[in-house]
């Protein structure tokens, strides 16, 4: 009977020994492979590594825009609304609108002076300039008729539409010789009350009165 418990024993004990051994070898499904976790954890480190880089880079592209917009309008060859980039100049500006006209009065505003977003840059003609002096010298203001940022600002120089000539007419943007004489002829049996009133006249409608609006009084 001793013996046979012995045996028992035995057994028992080697059965236990290689159930433990297949419960912790590799790939046999009764424990977790060390390698799989490592190798997991590498790849959960290295996603949220590439994670963070994908952020950092869309930040860093983002702060890096700074565009801003430019309405220029006037003696320039295409007025309009200009993207252009934070702490470029008013000649960046007249040169994106094509250049000037060779009726601008160039040295009428200031090249040199730095834009922001949503500044209208209103380059006048040679004939608004003058007219512009005229009246600051006839007033007794002479020292201020080279005032730059006037004239700019379009508060001063506007086109009579009422009592312009041909040419001043024909110095404001989108308006060629027959609008010209369209508005002159208009005029002469009726007065316009109102800037909007130039609407009225064949061939001015919106797209040309956004363009001059802001050159134009009665």
């Amino acid at each position: 009977m001793g013996k046979k418990k012995f045996i028992t024993t035995i057994i028992c004990a080697v059965f236990i020994v290689f159930s433990g051994i297949l419960y912790l070898k590799p790939g046999t499904g009764g424990g977790m492979d060390a390698s799989f976790i490592n190798e997991a954890g590498d790849a959960m480190e290295t996603a949220e590594a590439g994670n963070g880089q994908e952020a950092g880079g869309a930040g860093s592209t983002a702060a890096g825009t700074n565009g801003i917009a430019v309405y220029i309008c006037g003696a320039v060859k295409h007025p309009g609304v200009y993207s252009l980039q934070d702490g470029q100049r008013v000649c960046d500006a007249v040169d994106a609108a094509g250049g000037f006209k060779k009726s601008a009065a160039r040295s009428a505003i200031n090249l040199a002076k730095v834009l922001s977003d949503g500044e209208q840059v209103v380059v006048p003609s040679k004939r608004q300039a003058a007219s512009y002096n005229n009246k600051n010298n006839s007033s007794g203001n002479a020292g201020s008729g080279g005032d730059n940022a006037s004239i700019k600002s379009g508060s001063a120089g506007l086109v009579n539409i009422n009592t312009a000539s041909r040419e001043e007419l024909m110095s404001l943007p989108g308006i060629g010789e027959s609008k010209a004489d369209a508005v002159i002829e208009y005029r002469m049996s009726d007065s316009f009350k109102n800037i909007v009133d130039i609407k009225n006249v064949t061939g001015i409608k919106d797209g040309v009165f956004n363009q001059i609006k802001d050159l134009i009084t009665v």
